[in-house]
């Protein structure tokens, strides 16, 4: 960085050159900037002898560039019929799009449509929506998709990503949201998960204590979630894994028991997309491990 003699047209102020833009020292004014983006992919470093490509890191949702479609209708944006060289020139671009789609980037964008959707709706980053994407190219390229729904097996690919960066969605939600049968999904999930080797995430109870809490009718208060999540923290680390959302409803039942509160095993059930013979089976597992830390405190 360092100073020139050129001055500020607005307060006379010397400019301050950088790398990127020219601003002024004064009054901050940018004069002139670079908006061509040289910067190297990390994640192509060392790959090549200059770096690898320049730009950001690419975005797997677009393969190769083609996110496009391009209409038939054999007219120009003003609606005017298009006439002579122009036709002729639309419609070698309509041949040529055709045999791109043909190779698989109809299945991709149908994918990327779908991963899109979903995302937006149950809001999940943009960073999982784009592992998501990564991993059905990989699936693509293990010939995972033959005979396999595009939509569905695009789903299972999104809520594998969200699996392995931890996030608190479950099959039911996205079995919802995509307008599938559940079992589907879940089959799709085990075949990505063991052929691509994805590493997943135990998921906490904790993190289901908020939005069952929300769900039921009338929603719990505060007090009551953080008891909740207090009594979940006391849990051994074996419990780790074992259908959380159904521990983080027992947990809240418990708390509900205890406080004298209206809240029936159904109620918490409902709210929480489970059954009332698995809370109440989590139930019993919670105090059984809390006599069990009783007698261990009174032993010592």
């Amino acid at each position: 960085m360092s100073s020139a003699t050129k001055n500020c047209n607005r307060c006379k102020g010397a400019f301050v050159f950088t790398d990127v833009e020219i601003v002024c020292g004064s009054c901050g004014v940018v004069s002139d900037e670079k908006i061509v983006d040289c910067s190297v992919d990390y994640e192509n470093i060392g790959m090549e002898i200059n770096g690898g490509r320049t730009g950001p890191p690419a975005n797997p949702m677009y393969h190769n560039g083609v996110a496009s479609e391009i209409s038939q209708t054999g007219r120009d944006a003003s609606g005017r019929n298009l006439r002579g060289e122009n036709k002729s020139m639309m419609n070698r671009l309509i041949t040529w799009d055709k045999r791109g789609k043909s190779s698989g980037t109809k299945t991709r964008n149908i994918s990327n449509l779908e991963i899109t959707r979903i995302a937006e709706v149950l809001s999940i980053s943009e960073q999982t929506k784009q592992r998501g994407a990564k991993i059905f190219r990989m699936c693509e390229g293990f010939k995972m998709l033959r005979g396999r729904s595009a939509k569905v097996f695009s789903a299972a690919c999104l809520y594998a990503a969200c699996r392995e960066s931890g996030l608190s969605k479950t099959l039911t939600d996205f079995s919802k949201v995509g307008f599938f049968r559940r079992q589907d999904l879940a089959a799709y999930y085990r075949l990505i998960v063991r052929v691509c080797d994805i590493k997943t995430k135990v998921v906490s109870p904790i993190s289901y204590v908020s939005r069952i809490a929300s769900n039921v009718d009338p929603p719990l208060s505060v007090a009551i979630q953080k008891s909740a999540i207090k009594l979940l923290e006391k849990l051994n680390d074996s419990k780790a894994g074992k259908d959380p959302i159904a521990f983080a409803a027992a947990a809240l039942y418990h708390v509900c028991q205890s406080k004298n509160l209206r809240h029936t095993q159904r109620v918490m059930g409902m709210a929480a997309g489970v059954t009332e013979v698995t809370i109440r089976n989590r139930i019993n597992d919670i105090r059984k491990e809390l006599c069990i830390e009783e007698k261990f405190k009174i032993e010592q």
